[in-house]
């Protein structure tokens, strides 16, 4: 009989990989995924902080320019031999370097031992104006501290409460120092702002600070009040002193020159903070 043809072999059939290897490569690459998206991140985030330093020590670099601008006051005085009926010489202008520099600036304004220390600016005929750019005009995230424009500022004539704007940089800069009067030790170690305009100095007292949102309380418009009938005053005053954090004693008259520093504050989306305070008589 004759032999039946033998059979090929059938081919060897390779091993399934082990799930554990196949689980290991996967972890892996995962691992080297979010390692590198974690890096990236860290490294835009460096970046970024980087840089808000680096704006924030030019914008104050750029101010402690300015500052350096300010001359002593000092009057000049009379030659011994001059006519007794001559008029006194007037005192040098400590700010015409920078009223030279640019019109737009009405004054300087500082909190003591605290970083308010800047020049305020006045363009009653552009709103916000100065709200993202410098002394000189250009963008930037810090502004200039500056008077609302519906505010008077001439030498004939003031508004009885100006109304003075500055950010609250996360950095601590610029009007950040303001929401600070909510404690009662600040406003004890910092009672007084001393606000210089061109046309004079000004010391002023605190007697206010309070939080408002200004769409949740859109019944009180603080930053409206600028030129105040008698009544309208007293109702300003009460109002701001029965929202106010601190307990001052203080309750300015109708006759009293008012300021009324307002910055953002962060605990509500639409939040600001106010710090009110009267001019002392000289």
């Amino acid at each position: 009989a004759k032999a039946a043809p033998a059979r090929p072999a059938a081919p060897a059939k390779a091993a399934p990989a082990r799930p554990a290897a196949q689980e290991k490569a996967r972890g892996n690459g995962w691992y080297a995924f979010f390692l590198v998206l974690f890096g990236a991140l860290f490294l835009i985030s460096a970046g970024l902080l980087l840089a808000r330093f680096l704006q924030d020590r030019r914008s104050e670099n750029d101010f402690s320019a300015l500052r350096r601008q300010i001359a002593p006051v000092s009057a000049v005085a009379p030659p011994a031999a001059a006519d007794a009926a001559a008029p006194t010489p007037a005192p040098e202008d400590p700010y015409a370097a920078l009223r030279e520099q640019n019109p737009d600036f009405a004054g300087w304004i500082q909190i003591k031992d605290t970083v308010i220390d800047y020049p305020v600016m006045y363009r009653p005929q552009n709103e916000d104006y100065y709200l993202h750019r410098d002394f000189d005009g250009a963008y930037s995230n810090y502004g200039v501290p500056y008077i609302e424009e519906r505010c008077t500022l001439t030498e004939a004539s003031r508004s009885n409460n100006l109304i003075i704007y500055g950010h609250h940089m996360k950095t601590g800069t610029m009007f950040s120092a303001l929401v600070n009067y909510r404690n009662a030790d600040f406003f004890s170690e910092h009672p007084t702002i001393t606000f210089d305009t061109v046309y004079g100095s000004g010391t002023y007292e605190v007697f206010a600070a309070f939080a408002v949102d200004v769409v949740e309380e859109p019944d009180f418009a603080y930053d409206t009040y600028t030129d105040l009938s008698p009544e309208q005053f007293d109702w300003f005053v009460s109002e701001v002193i029965a929202r106010s954090d601190i307990g001052t004693g203080i309750r300015p008259v109708y006759g009293d020159e008012l300021i009324t520093l307002s910055t953002c504050e962060y605990s509500t989306a639409n939040g600001r903070y106010v710090v009110c305070a009267r001019r002392v008589p000289a």
